[in-house]
């Protein structure tokens, strides 16, 4: 609903920046007609343009987010419904079973990778905020997720897939994560793949 309010606003004020820009041309039967022989000025049909296509693009982008998150929080409740069937099945079950987090965690990966290459500020930050809903999700269900964006990786928890520069981190750094690794509890779930710096030849 927030959404839509914003929609609506701009559309007034677009609203009235016609109306000004026909005041200004000097229509016939308009209050506030002054200068009949007065023309619009290019620069307000210029600015008028450019503020519809941007804030036709902004309410694409929003009504994206929107549909992202709605089939999100169906996700999160199928995958609520489906732990709580695991935990009564596997109950007094001392095999360890427990559900299988590769999907959701490959999933995090991409959405933190599609923020970063995202050439669009808003797009990414709505990636973002999903990726974080999925963390914290994570977090309440006992796993932690590892991305150590410039540390020297743990050997026992990152594999090292590959080298790149990077001149605001230290030699042999995590450079970029590929894959985060995730522990549950002290217990090793997901090993990690991360490239380093390396910033000599």
């Amino acid at each position: 609903m927030e959404r839509r309010s914003e929609t609506i606003g701009v559309d007034l004020m677009f609203t009235w920046l016609r109306r000004l820009f026909i005041r200004r041309s000097g229509v016939p039967g308009l209050p506030g007609t002054t200068r009949p022989d007065e023309s619009p000025p290019t620069w307000g049909t210029v600015l008028l343009d450019a503020v519809q296509k941007s804030s036709r693009a902004q309410a694409r982008l929003a009504l994206h987010v929107e549909d992202l998150e709605r089939k999100l929080e169906g996700g999160l409740a199928e995958l609520r419904g489906s732990l709580s069937s695991l935990r009564g099945a596997t109950s007094g079950n001392s095999s360890g079973n427990e559900p299988p987090w590769d999907e959701l965690l490959d999933a995090l990966d991409l959405l933190e990778e599609a923020s970063r290459v995202a050439a669009d500020a808003a797009l990414a930050s709505g990636l973002l905020g999903v990726a974080a809903r999925l963390e914290r999700f994570l977090t309440s269900s006992g796993i932690t997720r590892l991305a150590s964006i410039g540390h020297i990786p743990d050997g026992r928890l990152f594999r090292i897939v590959g080298t790149q520069p990077h001149p605001s981190f230290a030699e042999g750094a995590i450079a970029r994560v590929v894959r985060a690794a995730a522990l549950r509890g002290e217990r090793l779930i997901r090993e990690g793949e991360a490239i380093i710096v390396r910033n000599t030849p």
